[in-house]
């Protein structure tokens, strides 16, 4: 599991990129200090997945919804606040009929209901800028920097194959960035690489 999780609450100020070892958006966020939220966008070997789901239902957000501006560490169960791609019910987009044909796949190729986008340049970090810029609220989650202001691992955090960051592989606690709009509706932007699946145990690990 990661060492630490939680949330970051406050309002969209501006962004950099960051092309080191990983590719990310570095959103900066205005919560009573000014936090980092470090984005996966991308990895070198092209490996990379994201969607973004608008039109959420806000009542199935949970706890951090009503959380004031700041950092707030939440335990890595249904009941905090923490986030899961599999179980979280707000991030289960409904597909409406097809939803009974995309289930059905889903139970035999352990895959998800909603459909990634395979990252090939910068689609990503552009979709998470478009999707953030005029946004009245933010919310990213993440694991914390060990030094300074801010959280990474702002992807999914389960489901990895075998090697070195299996370790790190945990339920309720992955990363993602929910933004509010000026309209008042809720968007979330979220990461994967392609070698991990959302078919887990409870201990986050593939099944």
């Amino acid at each position: 599991m990661l060492p630490a999780y939680g949330v970051v609450v406050g309002k969209f100020a501006n962004y950099t990129t960051d092309q080191g070892q990983w590719f990310h958006v570095d959103l900066n966020i205005n919560a009573g200090n000014v936090y980092q939220a470090a984005v996966d966008v991308n990895e070198p070997n092209g490996l990379f997945q994201y969607q973004i789901i608008d039109g959420l239902d806000i009542s199935l957000f949970g706890p951090a919804w009503g959380m004031p501006d700041g950092w707030h560490a939440l335990a890595s169960n249904a009941s905090s606040g923490a986030m899961d791609y599999a179980r979280s019910p707000i991030l289960q987009r409904p597909l409406g009929c097809l939803a009974l044909i995309f289930g059905m796949w889903n139970a035999v190729t352990g895959g998800s209901v909603q459909a990634w986008t395979n990252v090939t340049g910068n689609e990503a970090g552009e979709a998470l800028i478009a999707m953030v810029t005029g946004s009245t609220k933010l919310f990213a989650f993440g694991a914390p920097y060990t030094e300074g202001y801010g959280v990474h691992d702002v992807h999914c955090n389960q489901g990895d194959p075998p090697g070195p960051f299996q370790y790190l592989d945990g339920i309720w606690q992955d990363g993602c960035v929910f933004a509010q709009k000026t309209d008042g509706s809720l968007s979330v932007y979220m990461g994967k690489f392609s070698t991990q699946t959302l078919n887990t145990n409870n201990s986050g690990l593939p099944i």
